[in-house]
């Protein structure tokens, strides 16, 4: 490969890096909007399954971008234990919202 296109191929891979953490920035900020909304309908009207869904939804849109992003320079971690950890939290965000629905 020339050099001119291992040039045009590290900064292909650095446009889709930084694509990435800006979809997953745009994932975490409206899924945040979203748990604030759902966190003010337990406010006004002191509903537990709207703290629930609140929650669950803070759990599967934020919680991962943060751990994804903010751990990286705290602990670093191996890629295995990136995807139990965002996977744990997926789970406990599914329950959440599982059982602001249903009640269970």
């Amino acid at each position: 490969m020339t050099p001119i296109g291992r040039s045009l191929q590290a900064v292909g891979s650095l446009d889709a890096e930084a694509a990435i953490v800006a979809l997953g920035f745009v994932t975490a900020s409206v899924g945040a909007f979203v748990a604030y909304q759902a966190f003010r309908g337990y406010r006004r009207n002191d509903s537990r399954p709207m703290l629930l869904l609140a929650v669950g939804i803070g759990l599967l849109t934020v919680v991962p971008f943060v751990v994804a992003r903010g751990l990286q320079v705290v602990a670093p971690l191996s890629d295995a234990q990136y995807i139990l950890l965002i996977t744990g939290f997926d789970i406990a965000g599914l329950s959440a919202i599982l059982y602001s629905l249903t009640r269970a």
